[in-house]
């Protein structure tokens, strides 16, 4: 499959499948002709890829999330420590958020009220 068909296909641009392969995320084959040749294996990775991105991972936690995960060499307790990680700091950055939130709501209250 080439780059536009995957893109095409994950609905991710061009720019990050790019992204992602020069910062040593995803790899591809190349065919005889020169095209590179993204495979199943390489669209669910891209999958995990964007998904874990989203959710705030860096790139050199990123890395080494996806090291463990090809290793499969009894490091769930690590994968799990990496997610879990990103996960409190997504829920700090959620309460912060919600603080921010309240505050403009009780300001929004207040010159109603007068």
């Amino acid at each position: 499959m080439t780059l536009n068909e995957a893109s095409r296909r994950f609905h991710i641009s061009i720019e990050k499948l790019n992204f992602y392969e020069e910062n040593g995320l995803l790899e591809h084959q190349i065919l005889p002709d020169g095209v590179p040749d993204y495979t199943e294996s390489d669209l669910r990775r891209t999958g995990l890829i964007h998904s874990l991105l989203k959710a705030g991972l860096n790139i050199d936690a990123l890395k080494k999330y996806l090291s463990l995960l090809e290793n499969k060499a009894g490091n769930k307790e690590e994968q799990i420590k990496i997610l879990r990680k990103q996960r409190f700091k997504l829920l700090d950055d959620i309460h912060e958020k919600q603080q921010s939130l309240d505050e403009l709501d009780y300001m929004i209250d207040k010159i109603k009220k007068g």
